[in-house]
């Protein structure tokens, strides 16, 4: 199946020389730094944009390129609201949640457990959490490219995993967190190009702007607005708003977007940068949603549909097989999508091993090891960067035998997680007198509940069949998928000739059939979408945590680790609902300056290893 030239390999080796390249510019410029510190958070002091275009990209990865085409393509573009209430989310909880993380000086967000709750075993319990749930995400990561390389390179993907990973690992080892953040601006730019250039050429292919936009709209991918409140409905405007909301929120409480957060000088440069990545990131993941209808109008208008002929068999192949049949005559563009993609995947790699890295050192090294020197524990937090990356390679091979776009698995898959540990998050932020046995309870509820839904949604036969959009046209496909017509043959008895029609109403028969088999008992449990999945998971955080915290006496809580949510609203608030809500808790002693800005008497917190509050 491979197509690339010479020359489209040529600019695939370049991207991955540049990166390691400014790994080792970085390792050797800063060799006199090599400090666990600097390592894990740079030096403090960078600048909006690098940080801002480092935080967009860790994000918007592989998946981004090559599962939203594809979430377009078959269900439309819908998706795209849960980006938009995204962006909501990242604009309040800029405004709420930042400053309380930037007050922190502590270098792994689980150590606000240990600060909040005054709970050693709830911080241990959430460090394992989070370190399944970033290994989880990473693992998708690596998927995606491998997927891309086997269909436009004709390289096996277990070869494309190893050594991806093998090439992310040595330039996060050898440059640290500055030469991550870098990296990720070179990167950035391929991205951004790439997806230009499948827009340009797609839409020329398809007939131009006018024609593919009657494409688009006469075959309904333009179905943003779905207000039916079935929970079970694949995607609806309820689930990807309130989904998007709190999708927002795990990229606000990500060790990623904090350790970026300690990265800018200031609270006001912190929230600059939040803007532009948000901001960014609302503009890529447009492009993305656009990509995919280009590529339905591009099929629709060559009149055949890859995934109905067989010619892809994995959803997440559609954007590689575009390439193919676009760009098949043109010099160098295949090999910019390649980098583009890669560059996407690289980025959002490097973070996450340089997070999984800052989880590892003080949470479960430093906490529990008596002090050594800097050398040593830079090379405990190299080491850690390939261990976890072998993990993920793990989880990579995995994750290839499950079906759909990437976004949805990876939602599937990390939403007790990521449940879990936003739910404490906003338990412990939002609920003064939440203490360390609700939080543990709430977060036992929220992991075992969600994940057990989660893992029925992936196992059971009986569940909801998401119905896909009418497909493009299959009238001009050079070949008939030969198993599709074998199938038929043996169920009908027919000797005649078997046309495409006859294989295309065969489908339709068989999609009509799924629809009206409703799911029955706990499937329909495991039917509720995925989009739900986390906000139900922090809703029983929150709310279990709540109560079960009324069964332990109540503790005061230091304001340095409380959003004075009740404090902005308090005029609106009746006397019954501050009280549920713990409003009227008394925080430990605290002194006003003349400008009302609360003067924390830090309490006594459990032990920190050196780490103080300021």
């Amino acid at each position: 199946m491979a197509f690339l030239e010479w020359e489209d390999y040529v600019i695939f080796i370049v991207t991955l020389i540049f990166s390691l390249g400014i790994g080792l510019y970085y390792s050797v410029r800063d060799s006199e730094k090599k400090t666990t510190n600097y390592f894990l958070l740079g030096d403090g002091n960078m600048s909006i944009f690098p940080v801002a275009m480092s935080l967009m990209v860790s994000f918007e990865s592989g998946i981004m390129m090559l599962s939203i085409p594809a979430e377009v393509y078959m269900y439309g573009m819908q998706w795209y609201m849960s980006i938009i209430s995204m962006f909501v989310s990242n604009m309040l909880t800029m405004h709420l949640i930042i400053p309380t993380q930037r007050k922190l000086n502590i270098t792994s967000l689980n150590q606000y457990f240990e600060l909040r709750y005054k709970s050693h075993g709830l911080r241990l319990f959430s460090t394992v959490i989070r370190l399944l749930a970033v290994t989880n995400y990473l693992g998708n990561v690596v998927f995606v490219p491998a997927v891309t390389l086997e269909i436009v390179a004709g390289i096996p993907v277990w070869i494309s995993i190893v050594t991806l990973m093998g090439v992310v690992v040595i330039y996060t080892i050898i440059g640290g967190f500055q030469a991550v953040v870098w990296t990720d601006v070179f990167q950035a730019f391929f991205m951004f190009g790439g997806i230009f250039a499948i827009l340009i050429k797609g839409t020329i292919e398809a007939g131009g702007l006018t024609k593919t936009w009657t494409i688009i709209t006469e075959k309904g991918r333009v179905n943003l607005l779905n207000f039916d409140p079935d929970p079970t409905l694949r995607q609806s405007f309820w689930s990807l708003m309130i989904g998007g909301i709190t999708s927002g929120l795990e990229l606000q409480f990500s060790q990623a977007t904090f350790q970026r957060i300690k990265a800018t000088p200031t609270l006001s440069t912190t929230k600059r940068m939040f803007i532009l990545a948000s901001v960014l990131s609302l503009l890529i993941s447009g492009l993305a949603v656009i990509e995919g209808g280009v590529m339905f109008a591009f099929y629709h208008s060559k009149s055949c549909d890859p995934l109905e002929a067989k010619q892809v068999l994995n959803e997440n192949q559609l954007i590689a097989k575009m390439v193919r049949d676009i760009f098949h005559d043109t010099p160098c563009l295949p090999g910019l999508f390649l980098a583009a993609v890669f560059s996407a995947s690289l980025s959002t790699m490097s973070s996450l091993l340089n997070c999984l890295s800052a989880i590892f050192w003080e949470d479960i090294v430093k906490r529990h090891t008596k002090p050594m020197s800097e050398k040593k524990a830079v090379l405990i937090t190299q080491s850690s960067v390939l261990l976890f990356g072998g993990l993920a390679v793990c989880l990579a091979f995995g994750i290839s035998g499950i079906e759909g776009p990437v976004s949805r698995i990876l939602d599937i898959t990390g939403a007790c997680l990521s449940g879990t540990l936003i739910g404490l998050f906003l338990l412990g932020m939002f609920v003064p007198r939440a203490n360390s046995l609700g939080a543990l309870v709430g977060g036992l509820a929220c992991f075992l509940f969600i994940g057990w839904i989660s893992l029925g949604k992936l196992i059971s036969s009986g569940v909801r069949v998401n119905v896909k959009l009418e497909s493009a046209s299959t009238e001009r496909c050079p070949q008939l998928d030969t198993s599709l017509i074998t199938n038929y043959t043996t169920t009908y008895n027919q000797t005649s000739t078997i046309t495409m029609q006859d294989v295309t109403d065969l489908t339709l028969q068989t999609n009509q059939t799924l629809i009206f088999s409703e799911p029955q008992g706990l499937d329909i449990l495991y039917s509720i979408s995925y989009k739900w999945l986390l906000p139900l998971g922090i809703v029983l955080v929150f709310s279990v945590g709540s109560l079960a915290s009324r069964l332990q006496a109540q503790t005061p809580v230091d304001p340095l680790y409380y959003v004075p949510v009740c404090d902005y609203l308090n005029d609106y608030i009746c006397a019954p609902i501050r009280r549920i809500f713990g409003c009227d808790v008394k925080y430990s002693a605290t002194d006003t300056t003349e400008d009302g800005t609360a003067v924390n008497e830090l309490i006594e917190a459990a032990p920190t290893n050196g780490n103080t509050i300021i």
